[in-house]
């Protein structure tokens, strides 16, 4: 593409038809955010169909929707020079320790936002689903499996119904072997992915229930989520493994084991116990 997107939305925009430009105007205003928004979101935001963006899309002689938020990523590249944190812009005039207060309060902007942005009715389903399914299953692709890890290492001193799988073939065949009693608890900023689309359809079909932790409460996999639990600042799509997402997702994480433990202290207990008793013999 010769010029950048930017330039060719706004050569093309009085060509555009009035749809068409209503999404011009709003990926113009929120460019950063359209860069990490499903094609679902958009075309709520901007008030038209989703066959509308895509038509938008090809009219620029892009491939789709997920061409055009590269484009917009690329031409936001050279801007970039600072990397924009919620602490405020890092730049190589930084001391050590203000580096270090910029990423403190980038990390405690994210634990601020997801507080707000979690609800508690939200809160209450999902520690429903956790606690009374047979098996809970955590899972997560790229960054996210970090979390999903986190969350299993997390739950399992407490209970030993939950298990996590890292590699994504294996991901699939125990999806495929769940039970309408059982769980899954994933994480994904975006909720569009290519990969948790597809453990959707297996979840639905096994009959399974589906807790859902991501960004975006339009996203394609929280319509089909028995529980949604909203968190994360508004990442750039090439600095969406920045820790300030994963401390946001890490802080649902904590509230959703707390709550297990709230519910059920003595089980909780029991095996909390079981657990130490076990890592104490097994560093002597």
């Amino acid at each position: 593409m010769g010029k950048d997107i930017i330039a060719l939305m706004l050569q093309e925009y009085e060509r555009f038809t009035r749809s068409e430009r209503k999404i011009a105007d709003y990926v113009l205003e929120h460019q950063e955010e359209t860069q990490y928004i499903s094609i679902t979101d958009l075309s709520a935001q901007c008030g038209v169909a989703v066959s509308t963006v895509s038509l938008f899309c090809r009219k620029l002689k892009l491939a789709g929707f997920n061409d055009f938020k590269l484009e917009l990523a690329r031409a936001a590249l050279p801007a970039r020079a600072v990397l924009r944190e919620p602490g405020g812009g890092i730049t190589a005039e930084d001391s050590a320790a203000s580096l270090m207060g910029k990423v403190l309060a980038s990390a405690q902007d994210a634990l601020n936002n997801a507080y707000h942005m979690l609800s508690e009715r939200e809160v209450a389903r999902a520690a429903d689903l956790l606690c009374q399914a047979g098996q809970v299953v955590c899972l997560g692709q790229g960054n996210h499996s970090v979390v999903a890890l986190a969350a299993w290492a997390q739950f399992s001193t407490t209970s030993p119904k939950f298990k996590t799988i890292q590699d994504s073939h294996m991901q699939t065949v125990v999806l495929s072997t769940l039970s309408p009693g059982d769980a899954v608890l994933y994480f994904s900023y975006s909720g569009a992915t290519h990969e948790l689309l597809e453990a959707v359809e297996v979840i639905r079909a096994r009959g399974a229930k589906l807790v859902l932790v991501t960004r975006y409460p339009n996203s394609p996999a929280s319509a089909y989520a028995d529980a949604v639990l909203l968190c994360g600042p508004n990442e750039q799509p090439f600095q969406f493994g920045s820790t300030s997402a994963l401390v946001a997702q890490l802080y649902v994480v904590e509230v959703l084991f707390s709550e297990s433990i709230r519910r059920n202290p003595e089980e909780a207990e029991r095996n909390r116990q079981s657990v130490g008793k076990a890592l104490t013999q097994k560093c002597v």
